[in-house]
């Protein structure tokens, strides 16, 4: 392994600081030595950041066609699935993963979002129009923002306090006002899957963080929101690419249930 090789490695300039302490190794070896050391230090701290992470909440969610995305109020979890207007569903759990409720919404969603602000729940759909739900028992909504975005596909974030709202598309991440409809910033470069299915439109915000994905290689890019890259986390479970998602302190990911029994994974990222 590579951490291992690194502390195996750092057995010598050991041996070397001993040797100079002992007057037998001239300065000029020893600035090399600590290059050396230097350098294991920080390769051993990127190991550490390449390490695997696994999920700590899993549940199963069977959207009927596709498990799109997921959110929270702070007291359930709410999902809602994608791939048939006639077949759209938000489905609600308690915060431990226990199915409650199943809502009847025809919309064809790419994505759920939940406001503080106003505490109403937000989809985006494969129109590329932006809903508020106005009433959840009833499945009724009204429409916020017509083409706002241009990639049908794109499954948008609304930050947490319900300001700002992000769209990625291949790269070039959108910051929206969320009051005006109007671009705030735009940001480009940011790491993603290379395809649909693997993240390339899809974006996940908390309170500190910008998450993207590339679920070919589960890989989540967490970004400043200065838009600058802090660091790589691979993780275990989820490949669907579209299901990138941010709720209740977790980055979450699913496998997709296709008409079958699909799962989320919810990893605890702060």
């Amino acid at each position: 392994m590579f951490i291992r090789g690194c502390l195996h490695a750092g057995r010598q300039p050991l041996f070397y600081l001993n040797s100079y302490i002992s007057g037998s190794l001239n300065p000029k070896t020893m600035k090399k030595i600590i290059s050396i050391m230097m350098l294991l230090a920080f390769f051993g701290l990127q190991a550490i950041h390449a390490q695997t992470i696994y999920p700590d909440i899993y549940f199963d969610d069977e959207p009927g066609p596709h498990n799109m995305s997921i959110t929270s109020d702070g007291n359930y979890y709410y999902s809602c699935n994608g791939g048939k207007t006639y077949e759209g569903k938000i489905s609600k759990f308690s915060l431990n993963g226990n199915f409650m409720k199943s809502y009847d919404i025809d919309l064809d969603m790419r994505s759920i979002m939940y406001n503080p602000s106003d505490k109403h729940f937000y989809v985006n759909c494969y129109d590329n129009n932006i809903y508020m739900i106005t009433d959840l028992e009833s499945g009724a909504y009204k429409l916020v923002y017509s083409k706002l975005y241009s990639n049908e596909q794109a499954s948008l974030a609304l930050g947490p306090k319900g300001k700002y709202l992000y769209c990625l598309d291949e790269g070039i991440l959108k910051v929206y006002d969320f009051a005006t409809g109007s671009v705030d910033e735009t940001y480009y470069g940011f790491r993603c899957g290379s395809e649909l299915g693997t993240g390339n439109a899809s974006v996940a915000v908390s309170k500190k963080y910008i998450i993207t994905t590339d679920a070919a290689d589960k890989v989540f890019y967490v970004y400043d929101k200065k838009g600058k890259l802090k660091e790589s986390v691979r993780y275990a479970e989820g490949d669907y690419g579209f299901s990138l998602s941010y709720a209740n302190g977790h980055i979450f990911m699913a496998t997709d249930g296709n008409y079958g029994m699909g799962k989320w994974y919810g990893y605890e990222f702060k």
